[in-house]
């Protein structure tokens, strides 16, 4: 029962507590940024629709101003949601009696979790590269590893095909954004194509919010199951 009750926290309690923490540091973030997009480097605050999640992270602002608050406090969240990733993900398999294909699934969320680590790891303005590799894979690894898992809910009888509804909006929105990322617009170019990736940008963060709670209730459902079975 103990390890039932430890399993039942961290795959359903710990994942949104740090939800409720990576959100925190984040609007935290955002308010003390000093400013500065892509393009304008006279702006005095975050713009929500100017500037990505990943200017939060820089050291130094595009306008070249220090940002070392924002940027720990962003980082810190970015590490802190990684770790609870991997814990996650390290666990959610056993829920499907640890089959190929929840296997597959999980390792495919432990890429996504270290590549949310890699971000954090490599800002933008020190390690640009490393940066966009990191980033790009955060949302494949994630797209692939809710597959196989939307699949494992699909067949599992003690969840509702409503909980699937969920994931399957999550994954169709995932694979937009890859695809956004990778023929979409250079920020760079305009005004309206900056707007048009931070806007992407923000659309997969709420959307990767909402996934979490799906899956956290969801599983749950699958552990009270087994708890009284």
């Amino acid at each position: 029962m103990k390890n039932m009750d430890l399993k039942y926290f961290l795959i359903i309690i710990f994942p949104r507590i740090a939800l409720s923490f990576f959100l925190f540091c984040i609007i935290v973030s955002m308010y003390i940024y000093p400013g500065s997009t892509y393009i304008n480097h006279d702006t005095t605050r975050y713009l929500f629709n100017e500037n990505f999640l990943s200017d939060l992270g820089r050291t130094i602002t595009h306008g070249g101003q220090n940002n070392f608050h924002s940027s720990f406090l962003f980082n810190l969240a970015l590490v802190f949601g990684g770790i609870t990733y991997i814990i996650f993900f390290s666990l959610t398999h056993k829920i499907f009696n640890s089959n190929t294909l929840s296997k597959i699934g999980s390792l495919l969320g432990l890429g996504g979790a270290l590549s949310m680590i890699g971000v954090a790891l490599t800002p933008s303005d020190l390690m640009y590269d490393p940066h966009i590799f990191f980033n790009m894979w955060i949302f494949r690894f994630f797209l692939l590893s809710t597959l196989c898992y939307s699949w494992l809910m699909y067949k599992h009888n003690g969840i509702n095909n409503y909980y699937l509804i969920g994931n399957l909006i999550f994954i169709i929105f995932l694979l937009t954004y890859v695809l956004i990322l990778i023929y979409g617009p250079s920020p760079r170019e305009s005004t309206f194509a900056l707007i048009f990736q931070v806007t992407a940008q923000k659309i997969i963060l709420f959307n990767f919010i909402l996934s979490i709670l799906v899956q956290t209730v969801a599983y749950s459902k699958i552990i009270h199951s087994k708890k009284i079975s």
